[in-house]
């Protein structure tokens, strides 16, 4: 149910990361936060920087630019988490990502997304659910249910 309503909206909020533009569908965004203090886990891979409370909520947090593949990079100010909603055998969680910065909203009619042709050695490819342009740039959409594997996900429910 929830997936159908998604997957209606044509509204994407875009940030960058490694100096590309990316997409996620509004629907699954569900906090932008400044960046703030994140508490490191002990033994945890590197891409995962650790966990913030939310109001009493245990969220995990990933490095962006490590996920994706992108050389490590020093926050800036336009450094901020992205807390992104979404389901794993039925259950819902939340998690966090670090991105360079934020854009804005744009609406792409689901016609303009065409299917992309990612190379592996730019990042994971499954990552990837399409691409489309806009004022000339790529703008690539991400399927944030495979962003997560399920290791990653076990290890997100063991900090919740």
């Amino acid at each position: 149910m929830v997936a159908s309503i998604i997957d209606g909206l044509n509204s994407y909020f875009t940030f960058r990361m490694g100096g590309k533009l990316f997409a996620v569908n509004v629907g699954q965004l569900t906090k932008i936060l400044e960046l703030t203090k994140i508490t490191k886990v002990p033994n945890s891979p590197k891409y995962f920087k650790g966990i913030i409370n939310l109001f009493g909520d245990v969220i995990p947090v990933f490095d962006g630019r490590l996920k994706f593949g992108f050389q490590e990079a020093e926050n800036t100010r336009e450094t901020c988490i992205l807390i992104f909603a979404f389901e794993f055998d039925g259950q819902f969680y939340n998690s966090g990502i670090t991105v360079d910065s934020v854009e804005k909203v744009l609406i792409f009619e689901p016609e303009l997304i065409r299917p992309a042709l990612i190379s592996e050695k730019e990042f994971n490819p499954e990552f990837v659910s399409g691409i489309a342009t806009f004022n000339n740039e790529s703008v690539i959409f991400l399927n944030i249910e495979k962003v997560f594997s399920e290791e990653e996900i076990k290890l997100i429910i063991t900090v919740e």
